[in-house]
C-alpha cells in the first residue's frame, strides 16, 4: 500500500459550510462521482475546472472571498473521500484535483505540504502503477502535458533570456517519455500519439522561439524530431484501439 499524500489543513481555518458549495460538489462529498464522470464524458478533461469551481457566489461576496471559499470547497472533495482506498475513488479524486485545479499552479501549500496538483498527480500515478486501467490511460494525457509544459517553458524562457526552475517533485522529461513508450508497448496505443505530439511540438518550438526544448539556440528543427513524430504516429495508426477510461481523453495535438 502506498503512502497517501498529506492533506493540508491550513485552508480550513476559515468557517466552512459544505451546503454553500453547490449541488455538484456535495455529491462528490458523498462519494458519488457519477455526475462528474458524465460531465467529463460530454466536455472532455478540459471541462474539469468548470465543474470543480462551480461553487455559487453569495450575495455581496467579493471575488477574493468567493475564490477562498471555492478553494475550500474543492479541497473538501479530497478530504471527504480521504479514507476510501478503492482505486475507483482514488482515481476519481486524483482526476478531479489534477485537471480541475489547473489555475493553481504547482507550488507547495503554505505549510510546506505537497500542493493540490502534486497530490492529484500522485493519486493518478500511484493508481495507474497499481494496474487500474482507467488511470493507466489517463496518465498518458497527464505525462504528455507535463512534458510539453516544460518544453514550452524552457524554449520561451530561453528566447527571453531567462531560465526555468521546475518544482522539485516534477518527473524528468526523458523518464516521462520512457513511461509513455512502455505504455504504448503494453497496449495503450494513445501513448504512441502522445509521443508523436511531443516530437512534433518540439520541432514547432524551434520555429516559434528560435530555441529548442532544452533552451539551446536553433535555426531549424532537428530532422530526427520530425522523423520520430512520423514514426510514432504511424505506430498509433497501426495499433490504435478504443480508449479504456470512463473519462475519454481527446487525442492530443501540438500546442500552438
Amino acid at each position: 500500500m502506498y503512502a497517501r499524500p498529506a492533506v493540508s489543513e491550513s485552508v480550513f481555518e476559515a468557517p466552512f459550510e459544505p451546503a454553500q458549495c453547490g449541488e455538484r460538489l456535495n455529491r462528490l462529498y458523498d462519494g458519488d462521482f457519477e455526475q462528474f464522470w458524465n460531465y467529463i464524458l460530454r466536455q472532455g478533461y478540459t471541462g474539469a475546472p468548470e465543474f470543480a469551481w462551480s461553487t455559487p457566489e453569495l450575495a455581496g461576496e467579493t471575488p477574493e472571498a468567493w475564490r477562498q471559499r471555492a478553494y475550500q470547497c474543492v479541497l473538501e472533495v479530497e478530504r471527504a473521500n480521504h479514507h476510501d482506498d478503492s482505486p475507483e475513488t482514488r482515481y476519481a479524486v486524483g482526476y478531479f484535483l489534477w485537471f480541475g485545479t489547473t489555475s493553481l499552479g504547482y507550488e507547495k501549500d503554505p505549510d510546506g505540504q505537497p500542493g493540490v496538483r502534486e497530490r492529484g498527480y500522485r493519486l493518478l500515478s500511484n493508481t495507474a502503477a497499481e494496474g487500474y486501467r482507467p488511470a493507466m490511460e489517463t496518465i498518458i494525457q497527464v505525462h504528455l502535458e507535463m512534458v510539453q509544459s516544460v518544453d514550452q517553458r524552457i524554449a520561451y524562457a530561453a528566447r527571453a533570456g531567462k531560465t526555468v526552475t521546475l518544482p522539485d517533485w516534477w518527473p524528468d522529461r526523458d523518464r516521462l517519455i520512457l513511461s509513455l513508450d512502455r505504455a504504448a508497448k503494453s497496449g495503450f496505443s494513445s501513448a504512441y500519439l502522445a509521443i508523436s505530439s511531443i516530437y512534433s511540438e518540439r520541432a514547432l518550438l524551434v520555429g516559434a522561439t528560435g530555441h529548442d526544448h532544452n533552451g539551446k539556440r536553433a535555426t531549424s528543427p532537428d530532422p530526427r524530431l520530425i522523423s520520430a513524430a512520423k514514426a510514432y504516429r504511424k505506430a498509433w495508426e497501426e495499433n490504435r484501439t478504443a480508449p479504456v477510461t470512463p473519462a475519454p481523453t481527446p487525442a492530443p495535438s501540438p500546442a500552438s
